[in-house]
């Protein structure tokens, strides 16, 4: 039996069979990213068989570390090591053969069409689909991340895998060794620890920024030391909150609860950014409310998100432009909304608050708008919405009740 490891240099397999024994019900299928086609019947089962067969999978099957599984050219699992079966709970390997790893999974996207796993709209942006078919396509190893939500007892569970991806050729015929690696909790930790040092960064500019205006003036006012102090109890403020975090293996937080103006969060907003650098060439205009309106909530937890949204929307706004915060009053609700003028992609918008999800491959990423969403709706019991468009660009919502 004949084995290639693709490597740097493609190996030709234009000569190897692409649709042979495929499920024509398959063929047509729409999809917004990889193909729908599979194989079924005794194609199917010689590739499994195949797969089982090959002494150098089999030895790979024994020594792995972590999840692994072999595809065949239509993605699907023809074999799957232990730590998979275990994984997964899977009582009978011969119930999952043929199926796409979401599948096999769980994913929430693997049945959204009717081509199954990678062939959703929000498939063109899963590293593990990406992955599969970047090596297939190329020859070559591929590796990436996937962030991923999977059922589990009829609860949605956020996942974080290291994946790569392996061509390899038996017998003219085209396989994918699959390696996955569990770093959930490792990125957990580093998506805290970005997220503090993010949050508390833009405090210290604010600070900074006040504390130089100060040292200019040979008798500060007691205004300006009042706005230094207060800075700096937010920072304590932040420190308790991570510490909160961090002694958790999940994200909870005992909201402090009281009775809070509306224009005190807008104004603890207005005056963090005032001497921000972000601010410096662009335009923060605050829109403050004529009456007194008041909600029940946890100050620096109701600022926070509304500190990020804001830093968000001046890094995302070019020189010159102008970002917007505001309040929309409705019948016991109030709306917070930040806005500026660019527009996110189509393909980020729908992910953008998902766990652990970013353009970026860097650890700890993928936390902040997830967050927005996570202590703005289940700690706090609000709702945290956006809309983007190129016409009217992005607007971020927060809305709490006020009775």
């Amino acid at each position: 039996m004949g084995v290639i490891f693709m490597g740097p240099d493609p190996v030709d397999t234009s000569s190897a069979p692409q649709n042979v024994g495929s499920d024509p019900s398959y063929i047509n299928i729409p999809t917004h990213f990889a193909q729908a086609e599979r194989k079924v019947g005794a194609d199917l089962d010689e590739d499994i068989k195949q797969a089982t067969t090959n002494g150098l999978i089999s030895g790979l099957m024994t020594i792995a570390n972590g999840l692994f599984a072999v595809l065949n050219d239509k993605r699907q699992v023809i074999a799957l090591n232990d730590s998979f079966i275990k994984l997964m709970g899977i009582e009978d390997t011969a119930q999952v053969f043929g199926l796409r790893p979401g599948e096999v999974v769980n994913c929430i996207h693997a049945c959204e069409m009717p081509g199954g796993c990678g062939t959703s709209e929000y498939c063109s942006t899963c590293g593990a689909v990406v992955s599969i078919v970047t090596a297939m396509e190329t020859r070559q190893p591929q590796e990436r991340t996937c962030a991923l939500t999977v059922e589990r007892d009829n609860q949605n569970v956020d996942l974080y895998f290291s994946v790569r991806s392996c061509p390899l050729v038996v017998d003219d015929s085209l396989y994918v060794l699959l390696f996955l690696q569990d770093i959930s909790m490792q990125q957990y930790r580093s998506c805290l620890d970005r997220t503090f040092y993010h949050d508390v960064n833009n405090i210290l500019c604010a600070l900074v920024g006040k504390s130089e205006l100060i040292s200019l003036r040979k008798q500060p006012t007691e205004e300006k030391l009042q706005e230094l102090h207060h800075i700096v109890l937010r920072i304590a403020q932040e420190m308790s909150i991570q510490n909160s975090l961090q002694k958790s293996l999940d994200v909870t937080y005992n909201p402090l609860y009281a009775e809070v103006k509306i224009n005190s969060i807008l104004k603890e907003i207005d005056q963090l950014f005032l001497d921000h650098p972000l601010k410096t060439q662009r335009n923060l205009e605050v829109n403050y409310i004529p009456s007194d309106i008041t909600v029940i909530t946890d100050f620096h937890l109701a600022s926070r998100i509304l500190i990020n949204m804001t830093t968000n929307a001046l890094e995302a706004t070019p020189v010159g432009g102008k970002v917007v915060l505001g309040v929309e009053q409705h019948h016991k609700a109030v709306t917070f909304y930040v806005w500026n003028t660019g527009a996110i992609p189509e393909d980020v918008s729908r992910r953008i608050f998902q766990r652990n999800f970013s353009t970026k491959a860097d650890m700890g990423r993928g936390f902040g708008t997830y967050s927005m969403k996570l202590f703005g709706e289940k700690v706090l019991g609000g709702s945290v919405q956006f809309e983007s468009s190129e016409e009217k660009g992005t607007i971020f919502k927060f809305t709490l009740l006020t009775q």
